[in-house]
């Protein structure tokens, strides 16, 4: 299946699809997170399929093209009772007509929190962003933040980001009370009251970094597990059906790219390469295997990825050539 054209509705309809989203296992996690590496520019048509799925329920004996026509007459704007019926449903047209209304309500709704307010970054672009309480937001190379266009108005601001972001929450009441901030990062919620800190959501991989105050992380699916995080600590965790793991760092690591350097300290080539792809779209190809496990400690602008591999050129004994945005190491 050439998964590259694909649509969110599209996803949505896909058996594989939906068994990766709604029953996971070992076999599904590493296609689709393979498949989400490799195509960084599908991440976020993938995480709209994601919400589709888990908000609407498919009569489990449709096929996957008869999905595909329940969806394509939601888009072309078809009412109900004006649905063509297939042959195979004859029998189920009642149940069929009313399937359609309950997944034109659904998009709807899917349309409406989700395509309210966007923004997204390009390969080596950086947006700052001021919502309407006061935070503020930077957004790293590559990345997307969704909220409500009623954001303000709600008793817990929610926001929704896919790659990286840095934040800088603003405190806010409401009668007295404050009023929750919440980001979603995949699976997982961190939850704010007035703090800045660093998310990166990619390929699966969650990473909040503490510059100050204090967050909770929970995961959505299992409230029991929650860790809190003090200033100079991240909590990561690598998968849906991985725990989440806390430990100390240097905080400047994590946050120095909103100031425009990028800051490696004993970062392995093999996790720059990866880097150098989400923020830039560069593709390193490591042709030496020895040097796949070197680590590499240094800065570069964010404006300059070539600075990185003049600098590595002089620290280690290689070769480095170009062609096009594919950079060889030997």
């Amino acid at each position: 299946m050439d998964y590259r054209f694909f649509e969110p509705e599209d996803f949505a309809a896909d058996d594989n699809f939906q068994h990766w989203i709604l029953h996971p296992d070992q076999q599904s996690e590493n296609f689709w997170t393979e498949w989400l590496r490799e195509h960084p520019d599908k991440v976020h048509t993938v995480r709209k399929a994601e919400w589709i799925v888990r908000n609407i329920t498919f009569k489990e004996s449709w096929s996957a093209s008869e999905r595909a026509d329940i969806w394509s007459n939601i888009q072309q704007g078809i009412a109900a009772e004006e649905t063509p019926v297939v042959p195979l449903w004859r029998r189920f047209q009642w149940f069929a007509a009313a399937s359609v209304l309950v997944v034109a309500a659904a998009v709807c709704l899917y349309m409406f929190r989700f395509k309210s307010v966007e923004i997204h970054t390009a390969y080596g672009e950086m947006k700052e962003v001021k919502l309407a309480d006061g935070s503020l937001v930077k957004l790293n190379a590559n990345s997307t933040l969704r909220y409500d266009r009623n954001f303000l108005d709600k008793a817990i601001r929610e926001i929704w980001i896919d790659g990286e972001g840095y934040f800088d929450v603003a405190k806010r009441e409401v009668k007295g009370k404050r009023v929750p901030f919440l980001v979603h990062a995949n699976t997982l919620e961190i939850q704010v009251l007035g703090t800045a800190f660093n998310v990166n959501n990619r390929h699966g991989k969650v990473d909040v970094a503490l510059e100050h105050g204090s967050v909770k992380i929970t995961d959505e699916k299992d409230q029991n597990q929650a860790i809190l995080l003090k200033p100079g600590e991240k909590a990561s965790r690598i998968s849906q059906k991985a725990e989440i793991v806390k430990q100390q760092v240097q905080i400047e690591e994590y946050t120095s790219w909103k100031n425009n350097v990028i800051l490696f300290k004993r970062k392995s080539l093999t996790d720059i390469a990866v880097m150098m792809k989400d923020m830039y779209n560069l593709d390193v190809v490591i042709d030496n295997t020895e040097l796949a496990g070197e680590t590499f400690t240094g800065s570069f602008p964010t404006d300059s990825a070539e600075v990185f591999f003049k600098k590595l050129e002089k620290m280690y004994p290689m070769q480095i050539s170009k062609d096009g945005n594919t950079y060889h190491l030997k």
